[in-house]
């Protein structure tokens, strides 16, 4: 064999040995993208605004931190999307625990009522659909803020006498361990695509 002939079929010999190299990382190394969930190319940190969980506590920085939550903006008052989406949120639950107890998510309901969800309220509410629920009263002053941040909106619409409804944005929000809004679940929710997107980001993040 001449010496142009070895060194041809030497590089030819490296670049297969890299391509599947490549390969098996991919298949054996590499973690999987979500499907369906966006995730934030910047996380966003979670404002630091007054807000009572429902046993009357103040809820501010530290409760983010060093754990993944959940969260998603509704009402008590909700006829339908809010009651549905912690239905699927419950079942998200059931489904991921068998990960260890620091990676399993915390669930908080942000009201976008807090003339009428009163922390009582909430507490009757929320943890209806799961006992480790919490829901959130956060000062109509601040509710611009903290939903800018997440990237939510709301409206409140007239509903018949002496009454309203609030229009509200339907998808779900995952904040990381440093309590940086990492990512979003846009509309339509699964129990199972949430619990599979939330294992790909937590695997993404080790």
């Amino acid at each position: 064999m001449s010496r142009n002939t070895f060194i041809a079929a030497a590089i030819v010999l490296a670049v297969a040995a890299g391509v599947a190299g490549a390969w098996f990382a991919a298949r054996l190394g590499a973690p999987e993208l979500p499907e369906q969930a966006r995730v934030l190319t910047t996380p966003r940190p979670v404002p630091a605004v007054p807000a009572t969980d429902q046993a009357g506590r103040p809820f501010g920085p530290e409760q983010w931190r060093d754990r993944w939550t959940i969260v998603f903006f509704g009402f008590t008052h909700c006829p339908d999307i809010c009651p549905a989406t912690l239905q699927v949120l419950a079942g998200t639950r059931g489904l991921l625990e068998d990960l260890p107890p620091e990676q399993r998510p915390a669930v908080v309901m942000i009201s976008v009522d807090p003339g009428r969800d009163t922390p009582e309220r909430l507490g009757e509410y929320v943890p209806f659909f799961h006992p480790e629920f919490q829901g959130i009263q956060v000062e109509a002053q601040y509710l611009p803020e903290i939903t800018r941040v997440f990237g939510a909106a709301y409206a409140y619409s007239p509903a018949g006498e002496d009454s309203y409804t609030v229009d509200h944005t339907a998808s779900l929000f995952l904040v990381d361990p440093q309590a940086r809004v990492a990512a979003v679940f846009p509309t339509p929710h699964t129990a199972a695509g949430i619990a599979a997107d939330l294992r790909r980001i937590i695997k993404l993040e080790e």
